[in-house]
Formats: C-alpha cells, sequence, structure tokens
C-alpha cells in the first residue's frame, strides 16, 4: 500500500497527492453531510473568488499582515477527528494541467487490473481521506467515488496509487 497517489503521463505538472494532509484543508468536504452536485457550490465558487479578490485589493492597499490563527471550538474539533471526509479531484486535475492530447485517465490500483476514465468524469470524482476520524491505511491512502455511488453508498474504487493521463 502507498501513503501517496501519483498524478503521471500527459501532464504539464506532475504531481503527488498526499490525503493524510487533507484534513487541515478547508476544501474538504464533510461526507456525513454530502447532497451531492448543485447550484449551492457554484455560489459557493462565486463567493470565495469574491473575498480573494476583495482580500488582494485590501492588501495591495494596507499592505500584507501575517494570518491569524482561526478559533476552533471543541465541537468542530471533536467531529474532525470522528467524521468521514472527502476532496474533490477536479483541482488537482486542473494543477497537473493535462496535455491537449490527454482524454483519459488511468487508475492504477494495487490491487486488480486499471480503470478507465474520461479526464472530465475523473473530474466528478471525490477521494475519501478519512473513515471515523482516522486517515484511510487499508485499501488507501483513498477511495474513489462518484457523486452518485457515494450518495447510493456503493462499494468504492480502493487501492488508487497513481493517475495516469493517457491519450485513448
Amino acid at each position: 500500500m502507498s501513503d501517496v497517489i501519483v498524478c503521471k503521463g500527459a501532464v504539464t505538472f506532475p504531481i503527488t497527492l498526499d490525503p493524510s494532509v487533507w484534513i487541515f484543508d478547508d476544501r474538504k468536504i464533510d461526507l456525513a453531510t454530502y447532497t451531492g452536485e448543485d447550484a449551492a457550490s457554484d455560489q459557493e465558487k462565486a463567493k470565495y473568488l469574491q473575498g480573494t479578490g476583495s482580500q488582494w485589493d485590501k492588501e495591495l492597499r494596507e499592505g500584507a499582515a501575517l494570518p491569524t490563527e482561526r478559533p476552533t471550538s471543541l465541537a468542530e474539533a471533536r467531529k474532525a477527528l470522528e467524521g468521514d471526509y472527502g476532496m474533490r479531484l477536479a483541482p488537482f486535475i486542473e494543477n497537473a494541467q493535462p496535455l491537449p492530447e490527454a482524454t483519459h485517465v488511468r487508475i492504477h490500483r494495487s490491487t486488480g487490473e486499471p480503470l478507465l476514465f474520461t479526464i472530465e468524469e475523473a473530474k466528478r470524482a471525490i477521494l475519501q481521506f478519512s473513515a471515523g476520524g482516522k486517515p484511510i491505511r487499508e485499501d488507501g491512502p483513498a477511495y474513489f467515488y462518484f457523486p452518485e455511488t457515494l450518495l447510493a453508498k456503493e462499494e468504492p474504487i480502493k487501492g488508487v496509487t497513481a493517475l495516469e493521463f493517457i491519450s485513448a
């Protein structure tokens, strides 16, 4: 079993994903409350971009300040240690920047044959990195779900070790 997932092949930037640190990422998804894709996610993106833009403008006017540590309630901290969390795969695919000739993603697994999906299908995927507040060690480091399989509580794709971008 690997502790990281490698993005390789027809990409501008080969990257390594380390799911063990995603618990600290604000983009994580609480899978217990996940309801699927909807317009709210577009609204959240617009709100995030607006906030980022206003922060940029403020720092240009006033100068940058050291970030302050966000206070965390005891309930939030406990929830992070007990919950199931996932992360969308799309931002990582965009950061790797697949080459124009890349059309598919081959998912290599520690057991079983590789699976093939289009890049657009793979962008919809969610990688579950935490189960019961603990990192996924057995068949990990992350479970690969599509939103509909996650909502239907179907079995995930396990043992993902690499995402290889290819032209098929």
